[in-house]
C-alpha cells in the first residue's frame, strides 16, 4: 500500500470514528475498581480496515465514479443521501485533528489532547465522539463535575451511546450521586446488555457504595461471563460475595487417581517369588 493510500486510510478511519460517535481511547489491562471504564471500546479503525480489505469502500467509490454529474446540491438525490454525504465531508474536514488528539491521549498528553478535541467539537458540534473523549480525559484528571457536564452534552448529541452513559456513571459516582450513577449504568446496559465494563462498574457501585451485595454479585458474575479469560481479582470478589450472601457452593473435590489393579494369575502359571530369598533361588 502506498503512502498516499495509508494517509487516506487514516483520514477515513478517523472520520468513521467521528460518525460512529464512540470513544476510542487506548486499551487498558486488568480492570480495577477505580479504573476509568470505556478505554477499550470497539476499535472502529480496525473495523474500517477489515471492511476496506473486503472491498466494501472500493465498491462504493466505483459506484460514485459512475455518476459524475450528480452534484452535492442536486435536488434529484435522496435527502437522506445528501445529509449523509454532508456528514461524511464534515467528518473528513476534522479527521486529521481528531486522529492527532487520539494519539495524544495514547501518549498521556491529555491537556494537549483536550484542547484539540475542544477545537474539533467547536468546528463540528454534531459529533459525539470528540465530546466523549473530552469526558474520558476529564475523568482521568479527576475533574468529575466537568466530566459530567461534557458527557451530558455528548448524550444530547447521541443518547444511544452506551459508552457515554457508562462514563457518566463514573463521573456521578465520584460525586456521590449514587442513584443517578445507577440509572446511568442501567441505561448503558439497556442499550447494550453485553457491555462488560458497564457490568463491572455497576458491580463496583453496588458493592462499595450501595451495599447491595446480591446486585453486585449479579453484575460481577455477568462481567466474568463476558470475558474470554476470567479476571482472577473479580473471581475472588465473586466467591467473597457468594459467601456473604449465603449462596456459595464449594466446588466438588478433585477426582482421586484410580487405584492400581493387579492382573489375575493365569491357571498353571508359576507363583511369583514372595521373598528376596525365593527370588534369588535360595
Amino acid at each position: 500500500m502506498s503512502i498516499k493510500h495509508t494517509i487516506a486510510l487514516s483520514a477515513i478511519a478517523a472520520a468513521l470514528t467521528l460518525l460512529a460517535g464512540c470513544a476510542s481511547a487506548p486499551k487498558q489491562a486488568v480492570p480495577e475498581a477505580e479504573q476509568i471504564a470505556g478505554a477499550n471500546e470497539p476499535d472502529l479503525v480496525a473495523q474500517l480496515r477489515e471492511r476496506m480489505a473486503a472491498g466494501t469502500l472500493q465498491r462504493q467509490e466505483k459506484a460514485e465514479d459512475k455518476k459524475p454529474s450528480e452534484a452535492a446540491g442536486d435536488t434529484s438525490r435522496s435527502p437522506a443521501l445528501v445529509a449523509t454525504s454532508a456528514r461524511q465531508q464534515a467528518a473528513m474536514a476534522v479527521s486529521a485533528d481528531y486522529t492527532r488528539a487520539i494519539s495524544l491521549m495514547a501518549a498521556d498528553q491529555n491537556d494537549e489532547a483536550l484542547a484539540l478535541l475542544q477545537k474539533v467539537s467547536a468546528k463540528e458540534p454534531s459529533f459525539a465522539g470528540p465530546v466523549i473523549n473530552q469526558g474520558v480525559i476529564l475523568l482521568k484528571q479527576k475533574k468529575f463535575a466537568e466530566a459530567e457536564k461534557v458527557l451530558r452534552q455528548a448524550l444530547v448529541i447521541n443518547a444511544s451511546n452506551p459508552y457515554a452513559h457508562n462514563l457518566l456513571g463514573i463521573a456521578l459516582r465520584e460525586q456521590g450521586k449514587f442513584a443517578d450513577a445507577r440509572a446511568a449504568y442501567e441505561t448503558a446496559l439497556g442499550i447494550d446488555p453485553n457491555y462488560a465494563k458497564a457490568h463491572f462498574n455497576f458491580g463496583v457501585l453496588a458493592d462499595l457504595y450501595l451495599q447491595d451485595l446480591p446486585l453486585a454479585l449479579t453484575h460481577y458474575e455477568r462481567y466474568q461471563a463476558l470475558q474470554s479469560k476470567p479476571d482472577p481479582a473479580v473471581a475472588n470478589w465473586v466467591v467473597d460475595l457468594q459467601k456473604r450472601t449465603g449462596v456459595y457452593k464449594a466446588p466438588p473435590p478433585a477426582p482421586r487417581a484410580p487405584e492400581p489393579v493387579e492382573e489375575p494369575m493365569a491357571e498353571g502359571a508359576d507363583a511369583p517369588a514372595t521373598t528376596p530369598a525365593a527370588a534369588d533361588g535360595a
